[in-house]
């Protein structure tokens, strides 16, 4: 837990990954953090201790994918609400191709795992 008081708070964003773009994933946080206040979203109890140790209800699990955070991020109303119906569009579509793009590409692993079996 984070200390502080009812006039003094702060919140730690620890989900970004280190390659994210810095203009969405600030876009991300400060808009959820808005559309948390403007539909007057109650926060979960804090978190005491390592987070990643503890097992979460469904609704608060990551995607698994790339393609199901693109799935989810479509399906977001949220998100279309923040960003644009053009914006979810397209990158939930270009994550998508990613993910296909990256299923049809044959790995080092694969390649010392299975050349044998051939």
């Amino acid at each position: 837990m984070i200390p502080g008081g009812a006039n003094s708070q702060r919140v730690e964003y620890r989900i970004a990954a280190a390659d994210i773009n810095p203009y969405l994933g600030l876009a991300a946080a400060i808009g959820s953090g808005l559309w948390g206040i403007e539909h007057q979203i109650e926060p979960d109890a804090a978190i005491e201790g390592n987070a990643y140790d503890r097992k979460h209800p469904a609704r608060r699990q990551l995607a698994r994918t790339l393609t199901e955070a693109a799935e989810w991020l479509a399906k977001s109303k949220p998100a279309r609400e923040l960003f644009g119906e053009p914006f979810v569009e397209h990158f939930a579509a270009s994550r998508e191709w990613e993910e296909r793009e990256f299923r049809r590409a044959v790995t080092d692993w694969e390649l010392a795992r299975y050349f044998e079996i051939i």
